[in-house]
Protein backbone atom coordinates (compact mmCIF):
# COMPACT_ATOMS: atom_id res chain seq x y z
CA UNK A 1 0.00 0.00 0.00
CA UNK A 2 1.17 3.60 -0.57
CA UNK A 3 1.84 5.75 2.47
CA UNK A 4 1.64 9.39 3.41
CA UNK A 5 4.99 10.44 4.88
CA UNK A 6 5.09 13.49 7.16
CA UNK A 7 8.38 15.11 8.17
CA UNK A 8 8.34 17.38 11.21
CA UNK A 9 10.69 20.37 10.78
CA UNK A 10 11.73 21.99 14.07
CA UNK A 11 13.09 25.07 12.31
CA UNK A 12 10.06 25.61 10.07
CA UNK A 13 6.35 26.14 10.69
CA UNK A 14 5.20 23.23 8.55
CA UNK A 15 5.23 19.51 7.95
CA UNK A 16 6.83 18.31 4.74
CA UNK A 17 4.38 15.90 3.09
CA UNK A 18 5.21 13.11 0.64
CA UNK A 19 3.55 10.10 -0.93
CA UNK A 20 5.65 6.94 -0.79
CA UNK A 21 5.46 4.54 -3.73
CA UNK A 22 4.82 1.12 -2.24
CA UNK A 23 6.96 -0.71 -4.81
CA UNK A 24 9.99 1.55 -5.23
CA UNK A 25 10.03 3.30 -1.86
CA UNK A 26 10.56 6.62 -3.61
CA UNK A 27 8.95 9.79 -2.27
CA UNK A 28 6.80 12.17 -4.30
CA UNK A 29 6.62 15.66 -2.80
CA UNK A 30 3.20 17.07 -1.92
CA UNK A 31 2.32 20.57 -0.70
CA UNK A 32 3.75 21.47 2.71
CA UNK A 33 1.22 21.52 5.54
CA UNK A 34 1.29 24.78 7.52
CA UNK A 35 0.83 24.38 11.27
CA UNK A 36 1.22 27.91 12.63
CA UNK A 37 4.13 26.88 14.80
CA UNK A 38 7.33 24.83 14.67
CA UNK A 39 6.56 21.11 15.05
CA UNK A 40 8.47 18.56 17.10
CA UNK A 41 7.34 15.07 18.04
CA UNK A 42 4.41 13.44 16.21
CA UNK A 43 2.13 10.49 16.98
CA UNK A 44 -0.91 8.88 15.37
CA UNK A 45 -3.69 6.61 16.52
CA UNK A 46 -3.72 3.01 15.34
CA UNK A 47 -5.75 3.48 12.14
CA UNK A 48 -4.00 6.71 11.17
CA UNK A 49 -7.16 8.80 11.22
CA UNK A 50 -5.74 11.23 13.81
CA UNK A 51 -2.38 12.89 14.24
CA UNK A 52 -0.98 14.52 17.37
CA UNK A 53 1.80 17.09 17.23
CA UNK A 54 3.90 19.02 19.71
CA UNK A 55 4.15 22.61 18.48
CA UNK A 56 7.20 23.66 20.46
CA UNK A 57 7.14 27.35 19.53
CA UNK A 58 3.49 27.63 20.62
CA UNK A 59 3.79 25.48 23.76
CA UNK A 60 0.93 23.25 22.61
CA UNK A 61 -0.06 19.69 21.92
CA UNK A 62 -2.45 19.74 18.96
CA UNK A 63 -4.74 17.02 17.64
CA UNK A 64 -5.79 16.77 13.99
CA UNK A 65 -8.22 14.76 11.92
CA UNK A 66 -6.21 13.14 9.14
CA UNK A 67 -7.80 12.52 5.75
CA UNK A 68 -6.11 9.28 4.76
CA UNK A 69 -7.04 9.82 1.13
CA UNK A 70 -5.53 13.25 0.57
CA UNK A 71 -3.31 13.39 3.64
CA UNK A 72 -4.80 16.75 4.67
CA UNK A 73 -4.96 17.69 8.36
CA UNK A 74 -7.88 19.45 10.10
CA UNK A 75 -7.20 20.89 13.54
CA UNK A 76 -9.43 19.47 16.30
CA UNK A 77 -8.07 20.76 19.57
CA UNK A 78 -5.02 22.06 21.42
CA UNK A 79 -3.83 22.08 24.99
CA UNK A 80 -1.10 24.29 26.45
CA UNK A 81 2.03 22.81 28.01
CA UNK A 82 4.88 24.50 29.83
CA UNK A 83 7.59 22.61 27.92
CA UNK A 84 7.55 20.95 24.53
CA UNK A 85 7.96 17.18 24.61
CA UNK A 86 10.85 15.49 22.79
CA UNK A 87 8.63 12.41 22.40
CA UNK A 88 4.91 11.68 22.07
CA UNK A 89 3.19 8.30 21.95
CA UNK A 90 -0.37 7.03 22.17
CA UNK A 91 -1.13 3.96 24.26
CA UNK A 92 -2.56 0.87 22.56
CA UNK A 93 -6.17 1.91 23.23
CA UNK A 94 -5.74 5.38 21.62
CA UNK A 95 -7.28 6.92 24.74
CA UNK A 96 -4.12 8.43 26.22
CA UNK A 97 -1.28 10.61 24.94
CA UNK A 98 2.03 10.00 26.73
CA UNK A 99 4.82 12.59 26.73
CA UNK A 100 8.29 13.13 28.19
CA UNK A 101 9.95 16.35 29.40
CA UNK A 102 13.70 16.71 28.89
CA UNK A 103 14.22 19.89 30.89
CA UNK A 104 11.66 19.35 33.64
CA UNK A 105 12.58 15.67 34.03
CA UNK A 106 9.20 13.97 33.99
CA UNK A 107 6.35 12.33 32.10
CA UNK A 108 2.71 13.21 31.56
CA UNK A 109 -0.49 11.51 30.49
CA UNK A 110 -3.24 13.44 28.67
CA UNK A 111 -6.65 11.97 27.93
CA UNK A 112 -7.82 11.69 24.31
CA UNK A 113 -11.58 12.06 23.82
CA UNK A 114 -13.64 10.07 21.33
CA UNK A 115 -13.69 13.21 19.16
CA UNK A 116 -9.90 13.54 19.29
CA UNK A 117 -9.90 16.36 21.85
CA UNK A 118 -7.16 16.45 24.50
CA UNK A 119 -7.70 16.90 28.22
CA UNK A 120 -6.92 20.55 29.11
CA UNK A 121 -4.63 19.43 31.92
CA UNK A 122 -2.60 16.23 32.21
CA UNK A 123 -4.40 13.41 33.95
CA UNK A 124 -1.06 12.68 35.57
CA UNK A 125 2.37 14.27 35.90
CA UNK A 126 5.28 12.31 37.38
CA UNK A 127 8.68 13.75 38.16
CA UNK A 128 11.42 11.30 37.19
CA UNK A 129 14.94 12.64 36.60
CA UNK A 130 16.85 14.97 34.31
CA UNK A 131 16.68 14.40 30.56
CA UNK A 132 13.63 12.16 30.21
CA UNK A 133 13.69 11.46 26.49
CA UNK A 134 11.12 8.96 25.20
CA UNK A 135 8.19 6.81 26.27
CA UNK A 136 6.28 3.81 24.89
CA UNK A 137 4.06 1.08 26.26
CA UNK A 138 4.78 -2.60 25.56
CA UNK A 139 2.60 -4.71 23.28
CA UNK A 140 0.38 -5.78 26.21
CA UNK A 141 -0.18 -2.10 27.16
CA UNK A 142 0.58 -3.01 30.80
CA UNK A 143 4.03 -1.45 31.10
CA UNK A 144 5.75 1.76 30.01
CA UNK A 145 9.42 2.72 29.83
CA UNK A 146 11.16 6.10 29.92
CA UNK A 147 14.87 6.33 29.03
CA UNK A 148 16.91 9.23 30.44
CA UNK A 149 20.18 10.42 28.98
CA UNK A 150 23.04 11.62 31.21
CA UNK A 151 22.85 12.73 34.02
CA UNK A 152 19.66 10.71 34.61
CA UNK A 153 21.30 7.73 32.86
CA UNK A 154 18.52 5.20 33.45
CA UNK A 155 15.41 3.59 32.02
CA UNK A 156 12.47 4.18 34.34
CA UNK A 157 9.99 1.29 34.53
CA UNK A 158 6.26 1.84 35.05
CA UNK A 159 3.10 -0.17 35.26
CA UNK A 160 0.37 1.28 33.04
CA UNK A 161 -3.38 1.04 33.68
CA UNK A 162 -5.10 1.26 30.30
CA UNK A 163 -8.47 1.83 31.98
CA UNK A 164 -7.40 5.06 33.68
CA UNK A 165 -4.10 5.98 32.01
CA UNK A 166 -2.32 5.86 35.37
CA UNK A 167 1.41 5.20 35.56
CA UNK A 168 2.84 3.68 38.76
CA UNK A 169 6.48 2.91 39.47
CA UNK A 170 7.48 -0.71 38.93
CA UNK A 171 9.78 -2.61 41.29
CA UNK A 172 12.56 -1.63 40.84
CA UNK A 173 11.56 1.79 39.49
CA UNK A 174 14.51 1.98 37.09
CA UNK A 175 17.42 0.10 35.56
CA UNK A 176 20.76 1.84 35.17
CA UNK A 177 23.94 1.00 33.23
CA UNK A 178 27.20 0.84 35.14
CA UNK A 179 28.72 3.58 32.96
CA UNK A 180 27.42 6.88 31.57
CA UNK A 181 25.69 5.45 28.50
CA UNK A 182 22.60 7.71 28.54
CA UNK A 183 19.62 5.67 27.22
CA UNK A 184 17.65 7.81 24.74
CA UNK A 185 15.16 5.85 22.57
CA UNK A 186 14.16 2.18 22.42
CA UNK A 187 12.38 -0.43 20.36
CA UNK A 188 10.81 -3.81 21.16
CA UNK A 189 11.75 -6.94 19.25
CA UNK A 190 8.68 -7.86 17.14
CA UNK A 191 8.38 -11.41 18.55
CA UNK A 192 10.88 -11.90 21.40
CA UNK A 193 10.56 -10.42 24.90
CA UNK A 194 13.51 -8.10 24.34
CA UNK A 195 13.88 -4.31 24.42
CA UNK A 196 16.77 -2.59 22.65
CA UNK A 197 17.90 0.90 23.71
CA UNK A 198 20.12 3.35 21.86
CA UNK A 199 22.40 5.13 24.31
CA UNK A 200 23.17 8.75 23.39
CA UNK A 201 26.19 9.54 25.56
CA UNK A 202 28.06 6.23 25.30
CA UNK A 203 27.34 5.70 21.58
CA UNK A 204 26.18 2.18 22.35
CA UNK A 205 23.15 -0.04 21.89
CA UNK A 206 21.91 -2.29 24.71
CA UNK A 207 19.79 -5.42 24.66
CA UNK A 208 17.50 -6.06 27.64
CA UNK A 209 15.42 -9.09 28.50
CA UNK A 210 11.83 -7.97 29.16
CA UNK A 211 9.83 -10.00 31.67
CA UNK A 212 6.32 -9.92 30.22
CA UNK A 213 4.77 -10.84 33.59
CA UNK A 214 6.53 -8.31 35.83
CA UNK A 215 7.65 -5.72 33.27
CA UNK A 216 11.21 -5.77 34.61
CA UNK A 217 14.17 -5.22 32.32
CA UNK A 218 17.57 -6.91 32.66
CA UNK A 219 20.45 -6.00 30.37
CA UNK A 220 22.41 -8.82 28.73
CA UNK A 221 24.45 -7.13 25.99
CA UNK A 222 25.93 -3.72 25.12
CA UNK A 223 27.81 -2.91 21.90
CA UNK A 224 29.33 0.25 20.39
CA UNK A 225 27.50 1.89 17.48
CA UNK A 226 30.72 3.43 16.15
CA UNK A 227 33.37 1.56 14.15
CA UNK A 228 36.14 2.93 16.39
CA UNK A 229 34.40 2.12 19.67
CA UNK A 230 34.52 5.01 22.13
CA UNK A 231 32.84 8.23 20.99
CA UNK A 232 34.97 11.14 19.87
CA UNK A 233 34.09 14.75 20.67
CA UNK A 234 30.80 15.58 18.97
CA UNK A 235 29.68 11.96 18.61
CA UNK A 236 26.32 10.84 20.01
CA UNK A 237 23.54 8.50 19.01
CA UNK A 238 19.90 9.35 18.37
CA UNK A 239 17.43 6.81 16.95
CA UNK A 240 16.89 3.05 16.78
CA UNK A 241 14.68 0.78 14.64
CA UNK A 242 14.26 -2.92 13.92
CA UNK A 243 12.88 -4.63 10.82
CA UNK A 244 9.44 -6.29 11.14
CA UNK A 245 11.01 -9.74 10.76
CA UNK A 246 13.35 -9.02 13.70
CA UNK A 247 16.51 -9.81 11.71
CA UNK A 248 18.15 -6.38 11.41
CA UNK A 249 18.54 -3.49 13.87
CA UNK A 250 19.74 0.03 13.02
CA UNK A 251 21.03 2.93 15.10
CA UNK A 252 22.01 6.46 14.06
CA UNK A 253 25.33 8.15 14.90
CA UNK A 254 25.52 11.93 15.02
CA UNK A 255 28.97 13.37 14.42
CA UNK A 256 30.02 10.20 12.63
CA UNK A 257 26.84 10.76 10.54
CA UNK A 258 26.18 7.11 9.87
CA UNK A 259 23.62 4.37 10.32
CA UNK A 260 24.96 1.36 12.21
CA UNK A 261 23.64 -2.09 11.24
CA UNK A 262 23.36 -5.05 13.61
CA UNK A 263 22.32 -8.59 12.78
CA UNK A 264 19.82 -9.98 15.30
CA UNK A 265 20.25 -13.66 16.24
CA UNK A 266 17.42 -16.02 17.12
CA UNK A 267 18.03 -15.40 20.82
CA UNK A 268 18.07 -11.62 20.33
CA UNK A 269 21.83 -11.10 20.61
CA UNK A 270 23.37 -8.53 18.28
CA UNK A 271 26.33 -8.72 15.92
CA UNK A 272 27.70 -5.53 14.27
CA UNK A 273 27.51 -5.63 10.46
CA UNK A 274 28.83 -2.26 9.34
CA UNK A 275 27.97 1.41 8.79
CA UNK A 276 26.37 3.44 6.03
CA UNK A 277 26.96 7.21 5.58
CA UNK A 278 23.84 9.35 5.75
CA UNK A 279 22.79 13.00 5.93
CA UNK A 280 24.60 15.09 8.55
CA UNK A 281 23.26 14.79 12.10
CA UNK A 282 20.75 11.93 11.71
CA UNK A 283 18.60 12.94 14.67
CA UNK A 284 15.71 10.81 13.42
CA UNK A 285 15.17 7.95 11.01
CA UNK A 286 12.53 5.28 10.60
CA UNK A 287 11.64 2.25 8.53
CA UNK A 288 8.53 2.20 6.41
CA UNK A 289 5.84 -0.15 7.80
CA UNK A 290 6.82 -2.92 5.35
CA UNK A 291 10.44 -2.83 6.55
CA UNK A 292 11.82 -2.61 3.01
CA UNK A 293 13.01 1.02 3.12
CA UNK A 294 14.74 3.31 5.61
CA UNK A 295 14.26 7.11 5.71
CA UNK A 296 16.92 9.19 7.49
CA UNK A 297 16.49 12.91 8.22
CA UNK A 298 19.56 15.14 8.35
CA UNK A 299 19.06 17.78 11.02
CA UNK A 300 21.91 19.89 9.64
CA UNK A 301 21.12 19.51 5.93
CA UNK A 302 17.34 19.75 5.70
CA UNK A 303 17.22 16.61 3.59
CA UNK A 304 15.86 13.09 3.91
CA UNK A 305 17.90 10.19 2.55
CA UNK A 306 15.94 7.18 1.28
CA UNK A 307 17.60 3.75 1.48
CA UNK A 308 16.57 0.37 0.12
CA UNK A 309 17.11 -2.45 2.65
CA UNK A 310 18.59 -5.72 1.41
CA UNK A 311 16.26 -8.31 2.94
CA UNK A 312 19.04 -10.86 3.35
CA UNK A 313 21.93 -8.83 4.73
CA UNK A 314 20.18 -5.68 5.97
CA UNK A 315 22.62 -3.57 3.94
CA UNK A 316 21.45 -0.10 2.89
CA UNK A 317 21.53 1.37 -0.63
CA UNK A 318 20.70 5.07 -1.02
CA UNK A 319 18.13 5.51 -3.79
CA UNK A 320 16.86 9.09 -3.28
CA UNK A 321 17.51 12.34 -1.43
CA UNK A 322 14.65 14.80 -0.76
CA UNK A 323 14.63 18.41 0.41
CA UNK A 324 12.47 19.13 3.47
CA UNK A 325 12.29 22.02 5.96
CA UNK A 326 14.84 23.31 8.43
CA UNK A 327 16.08 20.96 11.17
CA UNK A 328 13.90 17.88 10.51
CA UNK A 329 13.42 15.72 13.60
CA UNK A 330 10.52 13.28 13.09
CA UNK A 331 9.09 11.09 10.31
CA UNK A 332 5.57 9.65 10.48
CA UNK A 333 4.00 7.09 8.12
CA UNK A 334 0.23 6.74 7.53
CA UNK A 335 -1.24 4.26 5.09
CA UNK A 336 -3.09 6.01 2.27
CA UNK A 337 -6.78 5.22 1.79
CA UNK A 338 -7.44 4.85 -1.94
CA UNK A 339 -11.07 3.70 -1.62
Amino acid sequence: MPYHVYVSNAGSDFLSHFLMDEESGLLEAQADIALGGSPGALATNRDGSRLFACLRSQGEYVSYDLDRGSGALSRIDATSVSEGAPYLATDNTDRFLLATYYGAGGVSVHGIGADGSLSPEPLQWIETDAHAHSIQTDRSNRFAYVPHTVPGNAIFQFRFDEATGALTANDPPKVQPDTAEGPRHFVFHPSLDILYSINEDGCTVSAHHFDSETGRLSSFQMLPTLPHGAPAEGDSTAEIAITPDGRHLYGSNRGHDSLALFEVAGDGRLTPRGHTPTEATPRFFDLDPTGRYLYSAGQNTGRVAVFRIDAGSGALERIQTCEVGTSPLWIQFVEQDRS
